[in-house]
């Protein structure tokens, strides 16, 4: 597992700062090595250094060195291990009690372990490639495990070589390698104890930054929840008004479609009638000015015949012989009886033209106003045919019998003004 990961892991933990300050000691004695940790992700650094250390020197190793490796590993798959079973736990104590064993396992397993960085790691690997037969005597001599029968050759010789190692006479130039070495242990042991406080603000953070990314994520679903509920509501709410707005549209189309084919049907007659009125109007003036002209006639010719009547009529009507005054009396009341019949006849031509032009109009008028009607209201079927019948039916001309005005639906009329 990569620190980046480790570190991931670490920070989801509910005690963080438990993991942050436990302490590890691990001592290497036969190495003259002690590294003190502080955290988990202090000692995971390390031990991943290690682990990739030693996997790049693993070719042609033998097996004493491998397991220097294998303590590594199996190091870090305990803290992995822990965090994964204790690392929702709280208390403090719990966790210093379920960590005792494998705290004590991690610092006790130290005594043949060699690290891929220290000289000696280097010293047994040319010991390995150069003597291979001498390496398990130089391996137990710097472990300490003298086991090995140091009257076989090949063990006495790889004794000798790790003891030439350690315990060379101290000429300048060993004496400088050692001080050098020392100088360099020292700043290497004080760069490691510097690393735990640097593990802990980086895990802390770490930490923060996923509590942190966690509320942002609890926030934009919160944030998009809103938002869904939002616009379905404004959904909801505009699809009703649409579908309303729709269906009134749709209504009122289909009622404009009827009144316009209703228009379609009406406009004919209508116009037919309004024409029709124009020249009704225009007959009756005209029969108007013939029976003032007739009327002036007969004024006239009675006017002249009263003042220029001869004087021979009026002796022979009151002197001696009448007949001549009876024969220009019949002949005059004979023209009158014409005349009269005549103004009859355009009196009642005059008249009945008027009565139909004012008839035309007045169905004109009536088929405009049954259209309104039906623009803005509806019109039973019963109340259509009434006004369909009161427009189409059989005017009266005024010559055939009395005068009289044409017969109109007041009543349906009334009934529509009354909605």
């Amino acid at each position: 597992m990569t620190q980046t990961e480790f570190r991931k892991k670490l920070s989801k933990t509910k005690n963080t700062d438990w993991f942050n300050s436990v302490e590890f000691n691990l001592r290497y004695t036969h190495l003259n090595l002690s590294y003190e940790f502080k955290g988990f992700g202090h000692l995971h650094k390390f031990v991943n250094q290690q682990i990739k250390g030693w996997d790049n020197l693993t070719e042609n190793l033998p097996n004493e060195l491998l397991a220097s490796k294998k303590y590594f590993e199996s190091i870090e798959n305990q803290l992995i291990s822990f965090i994964d079973s204790y690392g929702s736990q709280e208390n403090e104590s719990n966790l210093e009690s379920y960590f005792r064993n494998p705290k004590s396992q991690i610092q006790n397993k130290t005594g043949t372990t060699f690290t891929y960085d220290c000289p000696e790691t280097e010293f047994l690997i040319e010991v390995y490639k150069n003597h291979s037969e001498s390496f398990i005597g130089a391996y137990t001599y710097l472990t300490g495990n003298l086991n090995q029968n140091i009257n076989v050759k090949d063990n006495f010789n790889g004794y000798l070589l790790a003891y030439e190692f350690t315990l060379k006479d101290s000429t300048i130039i060993t004496e400088r390698r050692n001080k050098e070495k020392s100088s360099l242990s020292r700043l290497r042991t004080n760069f490691e104890n510097s690393l735990p406080k640097l593990e802990s603000e980086l895990v802390e953070h770490l930490k923060n930054s996923t509590e942190k990314y966690e509320e942002y994520l609890k926030a934009i679903d919160a944030f998009k929840e809103d938002k869904e509920k939002t616009y379905s509501d404004w959904f909801i709410n505009t699809k009703g008004d649409f579908e309303n707005f729709s269906n009134k549209s749709d209504n009122r189309l289909e009622e404009l479609e009827n009144t316009y084919k209703e228009k379609l049907k009406l406009e004919e007659p209508a116009k037919y009638w309004s024409e029709r009125a124009v020249k009704l109007k225009k007959q009756g003036w005209i029969a108007l000015a013939v029976l003032v002209g007739l009327v002036l006639i007969v004024v006239i010719s009675l006017g002249k015949l009263l003042w220029t009547t001869p004087e021979q009529i009026y002796e022979s009507f009151f002197h001696g012989d009448k007949s001549a005054a009876i024969r220009w009396s019949i002949i005059y009341v004979t023209f009158i009886s014409f005349m009269a019949f005549a103004i009859r006849a355009v009196t009642k031509v005059m008249f009945s033209s008027f009565h139909l032009a004012r008839d035309c109009e007045e169905r004109h008028t009536l088929t405009y106003f049954y259209l309104s009607l039906l623009k803005d209201s509806t019109v039973d079927k019963e109340d259509k045919q009434l006004i369909m019948q009161a427009l189409f039916s059989r005017a009266e001309t005024g010559l055939l019998k009395d005068d009289s005005s044409p017969t109109m639906p007041n009543d349906i009329v009334g009934k529509f003004m009354s909605k």
